[in-house]
């Protein structure tokens, strides 16, 4: 199973290995298997200053038709189904409504009209709700839609400031290093990006060592406040794009990539050696 930890801590849940996450609505999150269609699961949550926001929106939840209540796992919830057809095969959509606290999560589960729910359940009693003042704490996890578009952002941004200065795009892996090392001595990569130009070049970078060395993968590390991608063979972290060329970009100045890649490259061979 893998788990999932929505911004900022607000709730977390574990799901099955063959399922994905994929793009919805703001604030919402969508989940299901790309190789088998088991059925849509989506997710999202509310909060408000009142400690007895949850139990509310759960009263209100109960007051529409057919809803009732329903455990889940240690989930006292409001469930309810709408039962609809398109193209002449009957789906099902299944809500539920979870209070807790300032906290109100929904989830739903879309699928034709036999199939069990033994699924989305395990996924509900798995679910684990937090407290405002609550974080998660030192959690590598697959990484999530937020990160992968922010890696998106990121090389395109770099990848266009490239053609506006030197007319080049990204190529191969030798020819893009050279490129990055030009942009980091330009002025124009922190009037453009301020304090977040060397995250952004970070990031950047990694994403040439992922199509190079085979066996690096993205994920999510969420510890506290902290929330980012990082770059992992195996169990190890072996970069922290964010933080390759400081916190603040502070070191972009006299950063040397070559060598920034060959301590990447030690600490892979030090991870694949375990």
């Amino acid at each position: 199973m893998k788990k999932f930890i929505a911004p900022d801590s607000w709730f977390a849940f574990l799901y099955p290995d063959t399922w994905f996450e994929f793009n919805e609505e703001p604030d919402c999150f969508l989940f299901y298997n790309p190789e088998r269609w088991e059925g849509n699961f989506r997710i999202s949550a509310y909060r408000d200053a009142s400690p007895s926001f949850g139990d509310r929106m759960m009263c209100d939840a109960l007051k529409v038709s057919g809803a009732r209540l329903q455990k889940v796992g240690r989930w006292e919830t409001i469930y309810v189904a709408d039962l609809f057809t398109e193209q002449l095969v009957e789906y099902i959509t299944h809500r539920w409504t979870i209070g807790c606290g300032q906290t109100c999560v929904e989830c739903s589960f879309t699928a034709t009209a036999d199939e069990h729910l033994g699924m989305p359940n395990a996924l509900i009693a798995s679910l684990e709700i937090l407290h405002p003042r609550d974080t998660f704490r030192n959690q590598y996890i697959p990484v999530r839609v937020a990160e992968v578009e922010l890696i998106e952002s990121c090389y395109a941004s770099v990848e266009e400031l490239g053609m506006k200065l030197f007319k080049e795009r990204f190529r191969d892996f030798d020819y893009n290093v050279r490129l990055l090392q030009k942009l980091v001595q330009r002025p124009e990569l922190t009037k453009q990006f301020g304090a977040d130009a060397g995250a952004v070049i970070g990031v950047v970078l990694c994403v040439f060592l992922t199509e190079t060395i085979e066996g690096l993968e993205w994920k999510t590390y969420v510890h506290g406040k902290v929330e980012a991608p990082v770059l992992m063979y195996g169990d190890s972290c072996v970069a922290r794009p964010m933080l390759l060329f400081g916190k603040q970009g502070e070191l972009l100045g006299v950063a040397d990539i070559p060598d920034i890649i060959e301590e990447i490259r030690a600490r892979i061979e030090e991870a694949a050696a375990c």
